[in-house]
């Protein structure tokens, strides 16, 4: 059960984001993220925030239409996208797919990143999902497989001081190797064949692959 978090950030292609509300069995908007449903004429299951960056008709109208809304205070130590994260997990099992993630402010998408790896460290699959990137923060021991195609960017970025990796089927292969948090060294790496992994021995690591239909779940068929 795949649950869907629209967050106040940039949708550059509806299409994309439609697809992706689709496939989810659990909708939930994250304050302004609500203005991107209503404008295809949809509704979230449930509505989280402060509602400071929502229209006020549009909130309204949400209670009127009788979806489940949660109100927080605008002063308060979490973010409305975090919430939102919170209560997803509280009524599903499955994956947490963030959108509208990226783009926008540094620190909001930052702060994406640390509740990606809070839900790692809890063991559910999570990722930020646009049309030309996937994210997913793994904590090791973890390892996953890339569906993308071959040529596909990926890129790893160490979070603590020292990860230490395994990648296969990748053009820049890496047996139990280090990865510091001080180099760019895993930045812009390729898939360069079918069935491509990256196993986690230690640490904690973002893994970025540029393909907006990456899932992190292993090949799929194109």
């Amino acid at each position: 059960m795949t649950a869907a978090i629209f967050l106040n950030g940039e949708y550059e292609d509806d299409a994309y984001y439609l697809r992706a509300r689709e496939r989810a069995s659990f909708v939930v908007a994250a304050d302004g993220g609500h203005a991107f449903l209503r404008r295809h004429g949809l509704w979230p299951d449930l509505l989280v925030g402060d509602f400071d960056s929502l229209d006020a008709e549009l909130l309204q109208e949400a209670q009127e239409a009788d979806v489940e809304i949660v109100r927080r205070p605008v002063r308060k130590d979490q973010t409305d996208g975090e919430l939102a994260v919170a209560e997803a997990c509280a009524r599903t099992t499955g994956e947490i797919v963030l959108l509208g993630a990226l783009g926008g402010d540094l620190d909001h998408l930052l702060g994406h990143l640390c509740v990606l790896r809070g839900l790692s460290q809890t063991g559910r699959a999570a990722r930020i999902a646009a049309p030309g990137m996937a994210v997913r923060v793994l904590c090791g021991p973890h390892e996953v497989g890339l569906g993308a195609p071959v040529g596909t960017r990926v890129s790893l970025i160490s979070l603590s001081p020292d990860a230490v990796v395994t990648l296969r089927g990748l053009e820049y292969p890496l047996t139990s190797a280090p990865l510091p948090a001080t180099t760019c060294l895993g930045v812009s790496n390729a898939v360069a064949a079918p069935g491509a992994t990256v196993a986690l021995v230690s640490g904690v690591l973002a893994l970025i692959v540029f393909d907006g239909d990456e899932t992190f779940a292993g090949r799929r068929e194109r």
